[in-house]
């Protein structure tokens, strides 16, 4: 990600389009210099943050790396193909192109919605009064000096290694130890599976049984207006380590053994599913769609958490993405997964 954005800075492009963006963004607090973090945020919001460093301004600093969780990283990607997956026929792979645009556009919207709700009210959310000036001079286009853009690759690598390496390791650990214990060995019967089925097997009985396991059940409450059971509960405290792992931790919830078509594994295990406090279908279209809302707003990535802190400063900013977001995500996925319920969609 540093290399490619190098070579587009070094080219003089990047430039220009911090250029163009300037007008719109300058709108909700935001200048030029906004575009290439935001940008960077939909390959991973951690070299994102990084790439934040180059605003000078303080307020539109901490205001960009304070949005930038809300742009679709390709982490997500995976829990959207398999939500989306669920919804749309596999014989009309157009309408889930569509699902797919809606999604990036719908967060796109939300991060510009939510950075001029936070601007409104700076002083109380940021605690910056910094005046805003955008003054970029637009280089030559020429071709990029692959030593430079090497060297400040491998510089701008090696800060994140030890900027946020140690508190990424020790957030890492956390979830580990969740999600491994207390049943780190545990007994099933291996009669008739190979020995990759049986890691498997050992795997979901593991997480089945785990601390994080207990602590879904704790959150069944919360679950439960949302149509939810413990079990998506367990996956969604797993995808806190990185939102990708949401699929593999269904995977192994629901026992899936088959390593060469664990999509469609997964999504035949899904469609079966039955809530274990109602018996009716766990997944459903209403149930979905509102998982696909919580994923486009929650902060979800504990290596984001732990870089945000380094590049603030302290807490104060990711404890408000982590409350903020989380919240939002929430709220909007109890509202989105009832309404469509009312409206027959169960």
């Amino acid at each position: 990600m540093f290399l490619i954005l190098g070579l587009l800075e070094d080219s003089g492009y990047l430039a220009r389009g911090a250029m163009l963006i300037d007008k719109p963004l300058s709108k909700i607090g935001l200048n030029g210099k906004s575009f290439v973090p935001m940008l960077s945020g939909f390959a991973c919001a951690i070299p994102a943050m990084l790439a934040a460093r180059t605003i000078s301004n303080r307020r539109e600093r901490l205001l960009t790396i304070f949005i930038i969780p809300l742009m679709s990283c390709s982490a997500r990607l995976p829990v959207y193909a398999l939500l989306i997956a669920f919804l749309t026929p596999p014989d009309k792979a157009w309408l889930a192109g569509i699902a797919l645009a809606v999604i990036y556009i719908s967060s796109i919207l939300a991060s510009l919605i939510i950075a001029a709700i936070v601007n409104k009210f700076n002083k109380g959310l940021l605690r910056t009064e910094d005046n805003s000036s955008f003054i970029l001079e637009l280089p030559t286009y020429r071709l990029p000096k692959i030593s430079i853009v090497l060297r400040n690759s491998l510089e701008n690598a090696r800060q994140y290694i030890f900027r946020a390496g140690p508190t990424i390791l020790i957030l890492s650990i956390v979830i580990w130890f969740l999600t491994y214990f207390p049943n780190h060995t545990p007994e099933i019967d291996t009669i008739g599976l190979t020995q990759e089925q049986i890691v498997l097997q050992i795997k979901a009985e593991r997480l089945s049984t785990s601390y994080s396991a207990d602590l879904g059940k704790l959150i069944q409450p919360v679950m439960s207006p949302l149509g939810m059971d413990w079990r998506v509960g367990v996956s969604l405290i797993a995808a806190f380590a990185a939102r990708e792992v949401f699929v593999s931790s269904l995977a192994m919830i629901f026992r899936i053994t088959d390593d060469e078509n664990i999509q469609s594994s997964i999504l035949s295990a899904m469609d079966e599913a039955k809530n274990e406090d109602t018996g009716k279908p766990l997944f459903t279209v209403s149930t979905i769609i509102g998982l696909i809302v919580f994923f486009i707003f929650a902060m979800q990535c504990l290596s984001t958490v732990a870089v945000s802190k380094k590049e603030t400063g302290g807490w104060r900013i990711p404890v408000l993405q982590i409350v903020i977001f989380t919240s939002t995500a929430y709220v909007l996925t109890l509202i989105t997964v009832n309404v469509l319920k009312f409206a027959g969609f169960n």
